[in-house]
């Protein structure tokens, strides 16, 4: 449970005085005769009428709500979405990803493409060169320029096998060769399609300064993230763990008159009651990752608005093991209920998720989705919707050797084909991520009662993504049934995340931290997503609607619905937009107070 902080209000005042002072003298008065001249009285000549005194430019600021403190400034470590936000304001990328998921440059002065000769093919040996030139006019907020070494730098210092970390693109970049203080060529070793996205927010990926950042420590434990040298729109002023961090504009940002907002608080309550009487009462302008009946409920008042991504991200998912717990073999050792896919397909049209999302988010900004590609530009692969048939599903699970003849309302195996002994009852552990909160819960325990309506006996119970995705949790190490929890892909780029999660080669073993944790594998789907490493997109969008056909066929997890990206923000505030392929301030630079 978190402990309640008492919230300490900021308060935003500029006191600034002009003082504005007048001497006048007269020259003598001028006589007809000589004479003795008398001294003209020194008199104030008089106010000009409707001289307008000049008032000082008053200080503008913005209050944002975290629900905790940021760990770090490197968003590319951990993500636990507030290192991303607080990376956002003071750190450049060399590209971008904007809400409807298309690239553009940030530090780079264009995108590389074939077109342009910025991107080179070997069709032959089927390898890639980019080569990227950076903008001349960004500098380091001590007055250093930003070059391509320091490109280089970051990325080797991430790449350092002890010191480093996994980010998307490694697998396929053999160097980066500096050509001049502003180009360089990132040689890869086969078609990257996610090149534009690879050094981007998308990933948590900014560049690092090597005059500054102690290349010994190394990328993953290096001193400057936590005080980090900025060359984005801020700087960080103050960080106040526990209470606050505070963010003034940086003068020297490269485009001209921007950032419009002088100060940029991020206020840590962790209690959502109080985020909501914050927003009401004006006290904060901007809550990210809003939940939806908190979202509708603010939205009533006049001064707040909300912003809904315009393409979503997050999928909700069961997560199935296939394997027995901790044998990490789903041929030789099937898990004993979900090793058999006529069960996997069962629960498939026994969970009604129409009334499931209908029931907690009535807005329709949750949508059911039952395919990976759901979004744009692959979402063409016509995938027909389940229909959900809960008689259909029990005679799917008699035929699969399930039946309940004790009579108690749970199934048991006779003649089922996972390997389970005779007798044995279809229960298993199913797991909801805790931090998801209450929607969460509410979704799993509907879940349950459709998978209980059909002869099934989940366990459900709450757990935090530590014990779930920790290197020696439950997942890893697979010592888990079934669980639920959202996760997708940033920008349009399909492939590492496809990679990450269904290829056989990411299944975890001692030597590999991959996330296949559901232990599935195909041999067909891994020769088709190798194929889609390649920059013609027509040919990508067949190879997806293939790989689509084998997972609805094999349903290696169950896709449920896919979450909306929400933010309430005091309208006060131009130029805000939801994002699901960054954070909500991804273009905080153009953000402005029109109060």
């Amino acid at each position: 449970m978190i402990n309640k902080k008492k919230f300490r209000m900021l308060a935003l005042f500029v006191i600034t005085a002009l003082l504005i002072s007048s001497l006048a003298s007269c020259g003598p008065a001028a006589t007809e005769e000589p004479g003795p001249v008398e001294p003209a009285p020194t008199e104030a000549p008089p106010e000009p009428e409707d001289t307008p005194v000049p008032e000082p430019p008053e200080e503008t600021s913005i209050v944002i709500l975290l629900p905790d403190d940021p760990p770090n400034f490197n968003g590319n470590l951990i993500f636990s979405g507030y290192d991303r936000i607080a990376q956002e304001m003071v750190m450049l990328s060399l590209a971008e990803v904007d809400p409807e998921g298309n690239a553009y440059p940030e530090l780079a002065v264009e995108l590389p493409t074939v077109e342009n000769g910025g991107v080179v093919i070997d069709e032959d040996a089927w390898t890639m060169d980019v080569t990227w030139t950076l903008r001349d006019d960004v500098y380091w907020e001590d007055g250093e320029p930003v070059t391509a070494d320091d490109v280089v730098f970051t990325w080797n210092a991430a790449m350092d096998p002890e010191t480093g970390i996994w980010t998307p693109g490694a697998d396929y970049t053999d160097s980066i060769e500096v050509i001049d203080d502003y180009t360089f060529v990132i040689h890869y070793n086969s078609v990257y399609p996610g090149y534009l996205s690879q050094m981007s927010m998308a990933h948590g990926f900014t560049v690092w300064p090597e005059h500054y950042c102690d290349a010994e420590q190394g990328y993953s434990y290096w001193d400057c993230h936590m005080d980090p040298l900025a060359n984005g729109p801020y700087l960080l002023e103050e960080w106040e763990h526990g209470d606050h961090l505070t963010f003034v504009r940086n003068p020297n940002y490269f485009e001209e008159g921007k950032p419009y907002i002088d100060k940029v608080y991020f206020q840590i309550v962790p209690e959502e009651s109080v985020q909501k009487t914050m927003m009401a009462e004006g006290v904060a302008d901007v809550n990210f990752w809003a939940r939806e009946d908190f979202a509708l409920e603010l939205d009533e008042l006049e001064f707040i608005d909300v912003s809904v991504s315009p393409v979503t991200r997050w999928l909700m998912q069961l997560w199935i093991n296939h394997s027995a717990r901790g044998a990490f073999d789903p041929v030789g050792s099937p898990h004993p209920v979900f090793g058999d896919v006529r069960v996997r397909q069962a629960m498939r049209i026994a969970i009604d998720v129409d009334s499931i999302v209908q029931g907690i988010y009535p807005s329709g900004n949750f949508p059911n989705v039952w395919t990976q590609f759901f979004r744009p530009p692959y979402d063409i692969c016509d995938t027909p919707k389940p229909v959900v048939d809960p008689e259909a599903a029990m005679a799917m699970l008699e035929e699969a050797g399930w039946t309940d003849t004790d009579g108690d309302g749970v199934r048991e195996c006779h003649g089922c084909a996972t390997g389970a002994p005779e007798g044995y009852p279809m229960a298993f552990d199913f797991i909801v991520w805790s931090e998801g909160g209450e929607d969460y819960a509410r979704a799993g325990q509907l879940i349950a009662e459709d998978l209980q309506a059909i002869g099934m006996d989940p366990s459900l119970s709450l757990e935090t993504g530590a014990v779930l995705w920790d290197l020696e949790g439950l997942e890893l190490t697979g010592n888990f049934d079934m669980n639920m929890w959202d996760d997708g892909y940033p920008g349009t780029d399909p492939s590492d995340y496809l990679w990450v999660y269904y290829a056989s080669s990411a299944v975890p073993t001692a030597e590999l931290e991959g996330w296949n944790i559901m232990y599935w594998m195909n041999e067909e789907f891994d020769a088709l997503l190798d194929e889609t490493y390649t920059v013609d997109e027509e040919y990508r969008k067949e190879l997806f609607c293939q790989m689509e056909e084998i997972m609805q066929a094999e349903m290696p997890t169950i896709p449920l619905y896919s979450y909306a990206e929400i933010t309430i923000y005091n309208n006060r505030i131009e130029g805000l937009r939801s994002t699901v392929n960054a954070m909500v301030n991804w273009n905080i630079a153009d953000w402005k107070i029109v109060e």
